[in-house]
């Protein structure tokens, strides 16, 4: 058995996710997690808050940028220390950190196939963004430093570098979760929402974002409510569905792209909300959430019926925040088919909150034991990586006399 402690923080930044996870290694040979000890949620500090959305929105010179990075790392570690301390742990308990970084900016691939088959010039691919790239800030050694445990950090460039999406990046641990119980399905509603169909097969396995999740309708929530998110969708309970607008929605580019596919907030920006409310300046603020919400729930419909074996699936597991939202998931079983029935992962031992943060978990994990994190057949890569960069605590003391 090992203690593994995974990190998050989407695209919807609401808060630094900290669980504590119970793995070892089955018979076969994957990671095996067998429980979540603890999940603790933080809040960003104001200021810090304040200085990743500016660099989100691309709002910040290299020398800010370059501070952030490690400010942000020493944010996460004096998180993980905390964790510790109410946990009664010491850091020698922990086997790894696994944490992803905060995603600044992802740039998806405009093909998954190859890099090699298809370009000649891999760099002018590369620099054009024909071939996708990914940043994240965190900087591990900082984590690493401050809590004396080996971190694992940005899993997904090297998925990318191999042709991949490098999102989604949850379907390693749902395979070796749920893969006794598959067919099954997982939905993820951040941020972004997407989808990941689990076969026992691992050739047949799917993964792709299904459009938006959270991201619009906290938008609207913050700008027209001055609230930080719709809680339990009370706000789009309240209007009703505009049709014409919704049409315009449902015809985002995005959702014509075959999988896998990725999407990020430029695909979903403020720039794209506030042009579709212009465009329909007549539709009232509760219409317009609820009209978001119908978005977001169709969307992920209608990435469900690209599963080829959806039909021999029983179960669609739900997990991150929005699946709390009651309204947008009665409104999912509503358009289900029948026999399909959405449950939260919670049913299957990881609370929907702690999903994303275990997923980084169990990938830093797979790192520490040599293990390939990403799924070619999801992500569309050439082939199999170690996913993630490792961080070694510091294991030596400098004194004057030399080296202890």
């Amino acid at each position: 058995m090992a203690y593994v402690i995974g990190l998050n923080s989407g695209s919807s930044l609401d808060s630094v996710d900290v669980v504590l996870l119970d793995m070892d290694m089955d018979a076969e040979g994957w990671p095996k997690l067998h429980s979540v000890k603890a999940y603790h949620e933080y809040p960003w500090p104001t200021s810090v808050h304040r200085s990743v959305m500016r660099a989100i929105n691309l709002d910040m010179g290299i020398n800010d940028f370059c501070r952030l990075n490690f400010v942000v790392g020493a944010t996460f570690a004096t998180y993980v220390n905390d964790l510790l301390q109410t946990e009664g742990l010491e850091s020698q308990d922990i086997a790894v950190i696994g944490v992803d970084g905060q995603t600044i900016y992802q740039e998806p691939p405009e093909s998954t196939r190859w890099l090699g088959r298809e370009f000649d010039d891999v760099v002018a691919a590369f620099e054009d963004g024909r071939l996708g790239s990914t940043l994240q800030i965190g900087e591990g050694a900082v984590i690493a430093a401050l809590t004396k445990i080996s971190t694992v950090t940005h899993f997904r460039p090297a998925d990318m570098a191999l042709g991949g999406t490098g999102a989604p990046i949850e379907e390693f641990l749902d395979y070796v979760h749920y893969r006794d119980k598959a067919p099954l399905i997982t939905l993820n509603i951040g941020g972004i929402a997407n989808i990941h169909a689990i076969h026992p097969q691992i050739s047949r396995i799917m993964a792709f974002d299904t459009g938006p999740g959270n991201i619009l309708m906290d938008r609207l929530a913050q700008e027209y409510f001055g609230l930080p998110y719709d809680r339990d969708g009370a706000i789009a309970r309240s209007g009703h569905v505009n049709t014409s607008l919704l049409k315009t929605l449902l015809s985002h580019p995005f959702l014509k792209r075959t999988p896998p596919r990725s999407a990020w907030r430029e695909d979903f920006s403020d720039a794209y909300l506030q042009s579709v409310i212009q465009e329909f300046p007549r539709v009232s603020k509760e219409d317009l959430m609820a009209t978001f919400a119908e978005f977001t729930v169709q969307a992920i419909v209608l990435a469900l019926q690209q599963v080829p074996f959806m039909n021999d699936t029983s179960y669609l597991v739900g997990n991150g925040g929005g699946v709390l939202n009651t309204m947008l998931t009665e409104r999912l079983q509503e358009l289900l088919p029948a026999h399909m029935h959405f449950v939260l992962s919670d049913l299957f031992g990881i609370p929907a909150k702690a999903n994303e943060a275990a997923k980084f978990g169990a990938l830093g994990y797979a790192h520490m034991m040599n293990i390939p994190g990403n799924i070619p057949h999801a992500s569309g890569a050439l082939g199999s990586a170690i996913l993630g960069k490792l961080h070694r605590p510091p294991r030596a003391v400098w004194t004057e006399r030399g080296q202890e």
